[in-house]
C-alpha cells in the first residue's frame, strides 16, 4: 500500500470522483454520481482515502456511512435486547464502500473499514447506537462475495439470520477494540 494514506470527508469540489475506477459499476456509479447528492442532503457521509503526498485528489478508496435502523426480529435472540420501544435497533449502516484497481488487495480495504468502524463507535457516544450495519454486495461474482464476507468476518461481522447477506456488529464489540473514543 501506499505510504501517507490519509482518509477524509468527501470534498466534492477537491476529490477526482470523475476518475475512480473499481472495476464494479454499482461502487463507481454511487461514487460518481449519487455521493454528493447524499453529502449535500445530509442523509449520509462519504469518507475517502487519498494519498497526500502522490497525488492529493485521487481518491484510493472511499465508505459511505448514515443512521439506520433494523427490526429486532431480524436478529439473533440475544441481540433483540438492544430494540427501543418501537422494535427497532438503531444502527450505523456503511451503504458502500470501493477501493480503485490500483489499490486493491493491498489492505486499502480494512483500512477504510477500520475507519467506518472506530467513527461510528465514536458517534455512539452523542447519539444511541447499538450496532453496525453493512451488505455485502453481491456482483455476481461468487468469489468476490465470498471475499467480502471473509473481510467483514475478521473483523466480527456476523450475518443476519433473516438476510444472509445483511451482516452487524455490535458496538460492544466495537468498544472492545478501541476502548476509549
Amino acid at each position: 500500500m501506499r505510504s501517507g494514506i490519509v482518509i477524509e470527508p468527501l470534498d466534492v469540489n477537491k476529490h477526482d470522483r470523475a476518475a475512480f475506477g473499481s472495476g464494479v459499476e454499482q461502487v463507481d456509479n454511487f461514487l460518481k454520481k449519487t455521493a454528493g447528492k447524499l453529502m449535500k442532503g445530509g442523509t449520509a457521509r462519504i469518507f475517502v482515502a487519498t494519498s497526500p503526498n502522490d497525488n492529493p485528489e485521487e481518491i484510493l478508496g472511499f465508505y459511505s456511512i448514515n443512521a439506520h435502523s433494523v427490526d429486532y426480529g431480524d436478529l439473533h435472540n440475544r441481540y433483540r435486547r438492544y430494540a427501543l420501544p418501537d422494535g427497532k435497533v438503531p444502527a450505523a449502516f456503511i451503504g458502500m464502500m470501493g477501493v480503485t484497481s490500483s489499490a486493491q488487495s493491498q489492505g486499502l480495504g480494512g483500512l477504510l473499514l477500520a475507519d467506518a468502524l472506530k467513527g461510528a463507535y465514536i458517534a455512539s457516544y452523542r447519539v444511541g447506537t447499538a450496532m453496525v450495519l453493512l451488505d455485502v454486495l453481491d456482483c455476481g461474482n461468487s468469489a468476490d462475495v465470498a471475499r467480502r464476507q471473509t473481510l467483514y468476518n475478521s473483523f466480527g461481522f456476523q450475518c443476519l439470520p433473516s438476510h444472509p447477506l445483511r451482516m452487524f456488529l455490535p458496538v460492544a464489540t466495537i468498544a472492545q477494540m478501541y476502548k476509549e473514543p
